[in-house]
């Protein structure tokens, strides 16, 4: 068909189609009624509709802008500044005093809304990034636990498929695998499975790593391995070679055999301070290692609970900027009320918000990512581009994505969360999208 009008005419004609198809009216103080539109910005006879977002408060990686507008064209950023002018084509929306975040992508998260990656079902999995979704993560890698090998087969397949099926649904992106165990040490196994969890044998772990990357190759992306396991220096090499990251954790290594393992290529710390030794006057332990070194990325939880708020100010004002990704560690439990919940094959329970197996093990987190950033700005006062960072651009950039994820930029996607002023999800977009509306 060939359009004889002028492109912003048939733009115009067919917006007000949506509106009368998609639309619903949203009454907003400030800025009279607004139209939100449940509907993706794809090109129309070559042209592509827009969105003008307009006086909103916008989290950049370095600073918080006010009174700042967001132009969005087929699901990409095209512009962000103050003081935009107005583009005749687009669907114009006003998000006074509300905030603008990038999404938020977790490296680390077993489960959440009642589901678990370890269910292995695509079911289960859809659910999940659902959930996680809900949560105002946009992204993430599934984690797994200790788990018989043939199990985590199972696993990896599920989540190999999931990845396309994700892609194309209102679901937070899949972008690998985060294999955690079973290459762990007993002592620190934390809410792992003892009995899954392989003797340290010459060559065992990474002919065990090596079967199921060969079988699902680029799908694991980070690898948690105890340290001080004796297959350590090959397990570092393949992962070197096959794009992994390595990164150390549920280890019982000290200082010393940290600044070792950093020499040889382990330049990350799995949830630091937890399920390893602590820091002591005589007995550094690994974690003074990841403090001192500056090439050492540090996961953190910030939910409140795995580690006092004076640690977490001291890696803030310890580690650089680049060097810091928050994680959940976020379990079944995350968005559910108080009660008992499975995990890895144990019962948890979670009262208060604290999940622990019934020896009073924390076992991960009933909180999502957006916990973090709270706990950073609302307990601890830091900056909120501050958290937001580590929770975004940090981990955009650690798994490669930061191209087009992470940060609120020109060209990349429109993929972001509205919050209120006090960090509660009002809404989330996805490549322009909005996806969830809290």
């Amino acid at each position: 068909m060939r359009f004889s009008s002028s492109p912003s005419l048939w733009a115009k004609i067919f917006s007000n189609q949506l509106k009368d198809l998609h639309a619903h009216l949203v009454s907003n103080s400030n800025c009279g009624p607004r139209v939100t539109y449940y509907v993706s910005l794809w090109p129309i006879g070559g042209i592509a509709l827009k969105q003008f977002i307009r006086h909103a408060t916008i989290v950049f990686p370095d600073r918080v802008v006010t009174n700042c507008d967001m132009l969005i064209e087929n699901g990409l950023i095209c512009a962000v500044g103050c003081n935009l002018p107005d583009d005749s084509d687009s669907n114009s929306c006003c998000f006074s005093e509300d905030i603008l975040i990038p999404g938020l992508i977790d490296t680390h998260v077993h489960g959440a809304g009642g589901y678990d990656i370890m269910d292995g079902t695509a079911e289960s999995l859809a659910a999940l990034s659902q959930a996680l979704l809900r949560e105002g993560t946009t992204a993430f890698l599934g984690t797994t636990l200790s788990s018989s090998v043939d199990r985590l087969l199972t696993i990896l397949e599920t989540i190999h498929t999931g990845r396309t099926d994700v892609i194309h649904s209102n679901q937070a992106q899949l972008l690998g695998v985060h294999l955690e165990g079973p290459f762990l040490t007993t002592e620190y196994k934390g809410a792992h499975v003892g009995e899954y969890i392989p003797p340290s044998i010459p060559g065992r772990d990474l002919a065990i790593l090596t079967r199921l990357v060969n079988a699902y190759p680029s799908l694991i992306r980070i690898l948690t391995f105890a340290i001080d396991r004796i297959d350590t220096t090959d397990l570092i090499a393949f992962c070197q070679s096959h794009g992994i990251i390595p990164a150390a954790g549920h280890t019982a290594a000290d200082y010393t055999a940290m600044s070792r393992a950093a020499v040889a290529g382990v330049h990350r710390i799995t949830h630091a301070f937890n399920a390893m030794p602590g820091i002591h006057h005589r007995q550094p332990g690994p974690v003074t290692e990841g403090l001192l070194n500056a090439d050492i990325e540090l996961e953190i939880i910030a939910d409140g609970i795995h580690i006092h708020p004076a640690i977490l100010e001291m890696v803030f004002r310890l580690k650089p900027q680049d060097k810091i990704t928050l994680v959940s560690d976020g379990t079944r439990s995350v968005g559910m009320p108080d009660g008992e919940y499975e995990l890895g094959g144990q019962i948890t329970t979670v009262k208060n918000g604290i999940a622990r197996l019934s020896d009073g093990t924390i076992a991960g987190s009933a909180y999502s990512l957006l916990q973090g950033i709270r706990t950073m700005v609302q307990v601890l006062n830091r900056p909120l581009h501050e958290a937001v960072r580590f929770a975004s651009l940090n981990p955009a950039r650690s798994l490669g994505v930061a191209d087009r994820l992470g940060s609120l930029e020109s060209g990349k996607d429109a993929t972001f969360v509205r919050l209120s002023s006090n960090l509660t999800v009002k809404q989330v977009w996805l490549q322009g999208k909005i996806v969830v509306e809290g």
